[in-house]
């Protein structure tokens, strides 16, 4: 909290965060009401922790730390999906998981994240999530790479921005020892929001991979455009914006930029599966009409999350808009491409 002392109220946040297109949040008079009159908002809430406030702010106040205090045993307003996600989570944390059975020996872990959970769940959206696992094992093995495919708990993001850090301690002290009995000093992911919560919130003192990282080597001759939707937690939060756009250039694809990219990409408006709803369903329509505009057949991200509730607005039957290009992970767009090349 001390650091919110430095906000002197300016409102640059506000005028930048995407929510404010929306809503009536605002981060200034979150930082205000519990600073000052020690209240709690909606805002706190609302905040999509995309990151773009703290990029902006002269006084380097550090807002993602002081939304996820503030939220810290605290109970959402909204959880998306009725909440199944997070109970999972609790349950697991509360749970025996799986051991490290027969290592083979590998150094490099990959972690698929909970790409299983997301298809028994969100079979609406009309995407295959167990896809991007297959995927980027296919691409691993075309770079000599035979990893240990790690069977551990979920990494926790979520409800450690949804405020339910004990729950969170509980994931991250199973994922810790699962990963010190493996004997890897790699750990690969695919998933934007792992490889931050593995990279910025768990002590593993081993090498932290994006697979995207990677990816740049696979010597693929792929005609074909695309356009790249940078999520919150591999940008903004891990300052990553070319590693992705290498795995696609470097491999043949012309990228064609949307109008918002990078540093200044637009949010996919949900994020920990909070508040999917009405205001921030707008800045789905937003974004995706940005990637329409690129004219490129597919756009692609690294975000689970991003991926399902693009292709979610896809899949609706009264859209106002239809959109005619493929939303796709990285790893799977790449798969398919060496596969179509076999």
């Amino acid at each position: 909290m001390s650091n919110v002392q430095s906000c002197y109220q300016c409102g640059k946040c506000t005028s930048i965060c995407p929510m404010r297109r929306v809503s009536k949040t605002s981060p200034r008079s979150s930082i205000y009401n519990a600073n000052v009159y020690g209240l709690e908002t909606n805002d706190i809430w609302t905040c999509l922790t995309c990151g773009l406030c703290p990029r902006e702010c002269p006084q380097q106040v550090d807002f993602l730390s002081f939304i996820r205090e503030e939220r810290q045993g605290k109970q959402p307003v909204d959880i998306a999906h009725l909440g199944v996600f997070t109970e999972l989570a609790e349950l697991s944390s509360k749970l025996n998981g799986n051991i490290v059975d027969k290592p083979n020996g590998s150094k490099i872990g990959f972690f698929p994240g909970c790409v299983d959970s997301l298809d028994l769940f969100l079979h609406d959206v009309k995407t295959n999530f167990g896809e991007i696992t297959t995927s980027s094992i296919k691409l691993l093995d075309k770079l000599g790479m035979k990893p240990q495919v790690l069977d551990m708990k979920c990494c926790g993001h979520d409800v450690l921005w949804q405020g339910k850090k004990d729950v969170f301690d509980g994931l991250k002290a199973h994922n810790e020892k699962y990963i010190q009995e493996s004997g890897i000093d790699t750990l690969v992911t695919s998933c934007a929001e792992c490889y931050r919560t593995f990279s910025k919130d768990y002590d593993l003192g081993i090498n932290v991979v994006h697979i995207s990282l990677l990816l740049d080597k696979l010597g693929l001759k792929i005609s074909a455009d695309a356009t790249f939707h940078d999520p919150c937690r591999l940008g903004r939060h891990m300052s990553m914006y070319d590693a992705p756009r290498r795995a696609l250039t470097a491999n043949g694809v012309t990228l064609k930029e949307m109008e918002h990219s990078k540093e200044n990409a637009l949010c996919c408006g949900v994020s920990s599966f909070m508040n999917c709803n009405e205001q921030t369903k707008a800045l789905r329509i937003a974004r995706m009409n940005e990637a329409g505009e690129t004219g490129a057949k597919t756009l692609i991200t690294t975000c689970p999350k991003c991926l399902a509730h693009f292709n979610c607005l896809k899949t609706e039957k009264d859209a106002v808009k239809k959109y005619d290009f493929d939303v796709v992970d990285l790893s799977v767009f790449l798969a398919r491409q060496l596969e179509a090349g076999k």
